[in-house]
């Protein structure tokens, strides 16, 4: 079969993506994959692309993203165009099924599978839908879902909650000698500090505000800190200034690594992390990025904190003053250090949330509408 699978703008849609792609093209699939014109999408790419062969093509759309009222001709415009620029790919390739991972590659992608009477497959990876997937879950045949929570939103009877997939990296467990890998004790507890592929000043703020704090912890914990460029001098010198051990890097490509080594995770609750976490079983301090499109982080880190998997702090509670962000972070992380059992605890009930086969479920989904 072929199938198109529309996944760009964000690692959250993208890597999903990729890994559902993968999926079919070991079921002897043929797969073309719709991905942003941005150098993250195109550097995700390579790896896919060489065990791809020929089975697998790609094709980069322009951005279509609504600003608002006032950009509501320009984006009318880029839609159409785009659709228009879909719906000649479905004549070329003749989709059996076409894929929506959500974001503004997705919109053009369903439309013109529409209009060519394709069948739709979407996922939501979020606790609460963006404005993509809310619209194109009318023109859906199959509605998948990573978190249970989000189904509420789309008020039909095909919605399946499959799991948000992870790159097969991700899914083959911990890694036992990950620590010496990463440079690390490997009798010391390990927090590891991950902002995003970009880094999250916010949050490395708080955690150099947080380290005082940990003083009577010195001597027993350590840190794996993935920065951003920005700030990867700034979180070595605090580090340092607080005489704690600590691996800095801008950013981790063996995320495997990183998560083998932890006992407490620091991040935000963009979904593709909070299915990785779960994977791992790790207890989680969870900082949903206040900026979100419908605030769907926080909706993420609530789901996770019902469940017990993890302790949500709002940025806006870590304090505008250097010592008050500082007090409440590393009282959190402290907690944490100091109870075995509440991390166990906290382990389990992610790792009740995990699914690890997503991708699979999902490829079932598509194959059943074909």
């Amino acid at each position: 079969m072929r199938i198109v699978i529309a996944c760009g703008g964000t690692g959250g849609h993208l890597f999903p993506g990729l890994a559902v792609a993968e999926a079919l093209l070991a079921r002897r699939h043929e797969v073309r994959l719709l991905v942003s014109e941005k150098a993250v999408d195109q550097a995700a790419l390579r790896s896919l692309a060489v065990t791809g062969g020929s089975a697998l093509s790609v094709r980069a759309l322009p951005a279509v993203g609504y600003t608002g009222m006032k950009e509501v001709w320009k984006f009318g415009t880029h839609l159409a165009r785009a659709t228009r620029d879909c719906a000649e790919l479905c004549r070329e390739f003749a989709p059996h099924a076409v894929v929506g991972m959500g974001g503004f590659t997705s919109a053009p992608a369903v439309l013109a599978a529409r209009l060519k009477r394709a069948p739709v497959v979407i996922h939501e990876s979020n606790a609460i839908p963006g404005k993509a997937n809310y619209w194109a879950g009318w023109l859906a045949s199959q509605i998948a879902v990573g978190l249970a929570d989000c189904a509420r939103f789309f008020r039909r009877n095909h919605v399946t909650v499959t799991g948000t997939p992870i790159r097969a990296a991700l899914r083959r467990g911990k890694i036992s000698d990950a620590r010496p890998r990463l440079g690390l004790d490997p009798a010391r507890l390990t927090v590891l500090v991950a902002g995003g592929s970009q880094g999250a000043h916010a949050i490395n703020e708080a955690v150099a505000c947080a380290l005082p704090w940990l003083d009577d912890w010195r001597d027993r914990v350590q840190f794996v800190h993935l920065s951003g460029k920005a700030d990867e001098q700034f979180m070595r010198d605090s580090y340092h200034t607080n005489s704690v051990n600590a691996v800095v890097m801008e950013f981790c490509n063996q995320m495997e690594l990183a998560y083998s080594a932890a006992d407490i995770v620091i991040a935000r609750s963009g979904a593709g992390t909070l299915t990785e976490l779960a994977a791992f079983g790790l207890p989680s301090i969870l900082i949903p990025f206040p900026h979100a499109a419908e605030d769907h982080q926080a909706h993420n880190a609530r789901v996770f904190e019902r469940a017990g998997a993890a302790h949500m702090i709002r940025q806006s509670q870590l304090g505008g003053h250097h010592a008050e962000k500082g007090e409440r972070l590393g009282e959190a992380i402290a907690l944490l250090l100091g109870d075995e059992t509440k991390r166990r605890r906290m382990s389990d009930a992610a790792r009740a949330l995990a699914v690890l086969d997503a991708e699979q479920r999902i490829a079932d989904l598509i194959e059943q509408q074909c």
